[in-house]
C-alpha cells in the first residue's frame, strides 16, 4: 500500500522529505510514550532512553534540512 505524500506548504507539491520526517516524528514519539511497559507478562517494550530519543530526532531533522538545503542550491544554481 502506498500512501500519499503531504503537500509542501509554500509549493504546493508533494514533499517526501516532509511525509517522512512527520511520519518519522510520529513513531520516535509514539515509541517513546510505549518504552518499558509491560503486557500481560509476555509482551515487554525495551527501554527508550533520551539519547535515544535525541539521536533519532536529530537523524530526522537532518535528513528534512540537509534536503531543503540541497533543492535551494540547484534553485540559485539555475538562476545564475
Amino acid at each position: 500500500m502506498v500512501f500519499p505524500a503531504l503537500k509542501d506548504i509554500k509549493t504546493g507539491k508533494p514533499s517526501y522529505t516532509l511525509t517522512v520526517f512527520i511520519t518519522g516524528s510520529l513513531i520516535v514519539n509514539l515509541k517513546l510514550i510505549l518504552s518499558g511497559i509491560e503486557i500481560m507478562d509476555k509482551i515487554k517494550m525495551s527501554e527508550f532512553s533520551g539519547s535515544d530519543y535525541s539521536m533519532a530526532m536529530a537523524a530526522l531533522a537532518a535528513l528534512y534540512v540537509g534536503n531543503k538545503t540541497l533543492k535551494k542550491s540547484k534553485v540559485e544554481e539555475k538562476e545564475s
